[in-house]
């Protein structure tokens, strides 16, 4: 007996294959956010962490976060604009010899004296429990090099 083949379930498979697949779903404007980007309460503390408070208004634009208006160490500042992503200050200002004596004190150092400055770097003398030190502060990061 001859054997007969259906041409049927190969069809069947040939036009599923051609079938057109459905379209992605299309993000919504809310959807488009980075999971990696900072929320609004982890940009006010990481701007915490940095020496600033009293901070207005936060504001995301694109991959970047506008605040309105701040204070560091004692002195008002400009609107910043902070990386969504870092949350580092894009284009802050930095830190005047004001600002650089009251971050030592803030962190215990008294009798905090200006010694000048040298481009990025902030020479103090200060106390750190009743010792007398020679500090450098970096007018940029805030750090404290002893």
């Amino acid at each position: 007996m001859p054997v007969r083949h259906s041409f049927a379930p190969i069809l069947c498979l040939v036009l599923a294959c051609a079938a057109p697949l459905p379209a992605p779903a299309q993000d919504t404007p809310a959807q488009k956010t980075d999971p990696a980007w900072l929320t609004v309460d982890q940009v006010r503390t990481v701007l915490r962490a940095r020496g600033y408070n009293e901070i207005g208004e936060v504001e995301r634009q694109g991959d970047t976060y506008k605040v309105s208006d701040a204070t560091r160490y004692g002195e008002k500042v400009p609107e910043l604009r902070i990386d969504a992503l870092t949350g580092a200050p894009r284009d802050a200002p930095m830190l005047t010899e004001g600002q650089a004596r009251i971050l030592l004190q803030e962190r215990g150092y008294t009798d905090v004296e200006e010694a000048g400055r040298e481009g990025e770097v902030i020479h103090l003398r200060a106390r750190q429990s009743d010792t007398p030190v020679e500090l450098r502060v970096n007018a940029r990061t805030g750090t404290v090099i002893r």
